[in-house]
């Protein structure tokens, strides 16, 4: 039997953790999933400040297809672990 910690941020891989989780068993999930924005030239917002691209390995995927497959992962997680 998974004991649930409470009180605390559960840090790691989201999709290994979420998926020790018993079904059902979770109030709240704060998302701040990677947003796969390797930019390949300058981009800039509105009012003209420029939005830096992201370099750091955890933001980082092959292709958008492997993007997807691990965006559909963690949804369908966070689902399942939600209550309803």
């Amino acid at each position: 039997m998974y004991t649930l910690p409470t009180g605390q941020v559960l840090i790691g891989d989201c999709v290994s953790i979420m998926n020790k989780l018993p079904e059902k068993s979770v109030d709240m999930i704060f998302a701040d999933p990677p947003y796969n924005l390797q930019l390949k030239q300058e981009l800039y917002r509105p009012n003209m400040t420029k939005v830096d691209g992201v370099d750091d390995e955890w933001d980082r995927f092959q292709s958008l297809a492997d993007y997807d497959r691990f965006t559909e992962a963690w949804l369908s997680a966070a689902r399942r672990v939600m209550k309803d």
